[in-house]
C-alpha cells in the first residue's frame, strides 16, 4: 500500500512530485503553534529532512494550540524541538528528523539553514523573521512566513528573484508597538489554518508549482478574507542596499517576559554551559537537580523553577520579574 496515495493521485503533485517531496530538505523555525502544525503536515506528506529548530520547552498553555505535545511533555518541560522529533518518527518512519534545541540568531543563521531547500518561518517575532529573510537571501532560499495574533492570520511566500519580507516590512516594530499573544491571545484554530496555508505553499514550491505572490491575511471573527500585493522596493534595504543588519549579529541581550506563562528568559550570557559539571556544583549546595541531553532543571530556587540550557540561557518560571530572575540566574550561574 502507498501511504502517500492521497496526494499523489492529485494532479498538482503526481508520483514525480512525490519523489521531489521526498527528496526535499526543509528546516521550520520555531516550534510552537505554527511550527507543530507545520511539522506534522509536512512529515505525513513524506519530506525527506525536516530540521526543527526552537529554542524552548513545554509548557501546560502550549496545549490549546501546539498539536504534537501532551501533558507529560508539559509536566516534564521537554525541549519542544524534542518533543515534536518524538512524535513525528512515530507518525513517519521514513522521514529523517532533526530536532535542534538552539536559539536561532544572526551568528548561526547560515550554518542552520545551510543544506535546505526551503524553510518556513513558525517564530513570534520580528528580529526572527528579518534574520530568516537576510539568511534566506543569502542562501537563495524561498520561505513561507506565517503569522497570527488573536482570530488573526498571515502568510506569504518569499522567494529568489522576488520581493523580499522587508520590502513589505521595512522597520522593525518599535518596542512595545507590536501586540503579542501574551496580552491579545490567540485562537487555535487560526494557527492551523496558517499552517495548513503554509504547506500548501510549501509543497508547490518543493513540486516546481507556482506558488502565491501575495500577502494572505483573514481574521475569523469577522469571517474576512483579502489579498495584498507585494511590490519590491528599490530601496529596500535587505535585497536591494544589502546593508545586512541582522546577519552576524546576537540579538540584544535582554531578559523577556515570556509568552503565556508566569517566566522569564534570561539570555545566556556566559556563553556554553556544561550541563553536568554545573548540575555538580549546584547539587553540592543542596539543590534538587535534573540533568538531560538538552537541559538542567531546578526544582526550587527563590520559591521559583529554573530551567538552563546548554547556550547558558535560561527560563525562570514563577515570576514575571524581570529584576528577580536575572538575580536567580546571577545566583546560578555567576
Amino acid at each position: 500500500m502507498n501511504r502517500y496515495l492521497g496526494q499523489t493521485n492529485l494532479g498538482l503533485i503526481g508520483p514525480l512530485g512525490q519523489k521531489k517531496i521526498s527528496a526535499a530538505k526543509v528546516a521550520i523555525i520555531g516550534c510552537g503553534a505554527l511550527g507543530t502544525v507545520a511539522a506534522d503536515l509536512l512529515t505525513r506528506a513524506g519530506v525527506g529532512r525536516l530540521s526543527i529548530i526552537d529554542r524552548d520547552v513545554v509548557e501546560l498553555s502550549n496545549l490549546q494550540r501546539q498539536t504534537l505535545f501532551i501533558e507529560s511533555d508539559a509536566a516534564a518541560k521537554v525541549p519542544k524541538a524534542e518533543a515534536a522529533a518524538v512524535r513525528l518518527r512515530q507518525t513517519n518512519s521514513e522521514v529523517n528528523i532533526e530536532a535542534l534545541v538552539v536559539e536561532f540568531t544572526g551568528m548561526n543563521a547560515l550554518e542552520l539553514l545551510r543544506g535546505h531547500d526551503l524553510v518556513i518561518d513558525a517564530t513570534d517575532n520580528y528580529p526572527a523573521r528579518f534574520t530568516i529573510n537576510e539568511a534566506c537571501l543569502a542562501l537563495a532560499l524561498p520561505w513561507v512566513y506565517g503569522g497570527v495574533l488573536g482570530t488573526m492570520g498571515t502568510m506569504g511566500v518569499f522567494a529568489p528573484g522576488g520581493p523580499c519580507f522587508r520590502c513589505l516590512f521595512t522597520e522593525l516594530p518599535a518596542l512595545g508597538a507590536a501586540e503579542s499573544c501574551r496580552l491579545t491571545g490567540v485562537l487555535g484554530s487560526v494557527t492551523t489554518i496558517v499552517a495548513a496555508a503554509q504547506v500548501a505553499e510549501a509543497i508547490k514550491i518543493i513540486t516546481g508549482n507556482e506558488h502565491r505572490h501575495n500577502l494572505l491575511e483573514f481574521d475569523l471573527a469577522s469571517g474576512d478574507f483579502r489579498t495584498i500585493d507585494i511590490a519590491r522596493d528599490p530601496l529596500c534595504p535587505a535585497c536591494q542596499l544589502h546593508q545586512g543588519e541582522f546577519l552576524g549579529r546576537l540579538p540584544a541581550p535582554e531578559a523577556v517576559v515570556v509568552c503565556g506563562e508566569q517566566s522569564v528568559l534570561v539570555p545566556g550570557g556566559t556563553g556554553p554551559v556544561d550541563l553536568q559539571s554545573l548540575g555538580q556544583r549546584l547539587s553540592a549546595r543542596g539543590l534538587k537537580i535534573e540533568v538531560s541531553r538538552y537541559t538542567l532543571r531546578i526544582a526550587a530556587v527563590d520559591q521559583c523553577e529554573v530551567i538552563i540550557f546548554g547556550d547558558g540561557r535560561a527560563l525562570i518560571y514563577g515570576t514575571e520579574s524581570i529584576i528577580r530572575a536575572k538575580n536567580i540566574y546571577t545566583s546560578l550561574l555567576g
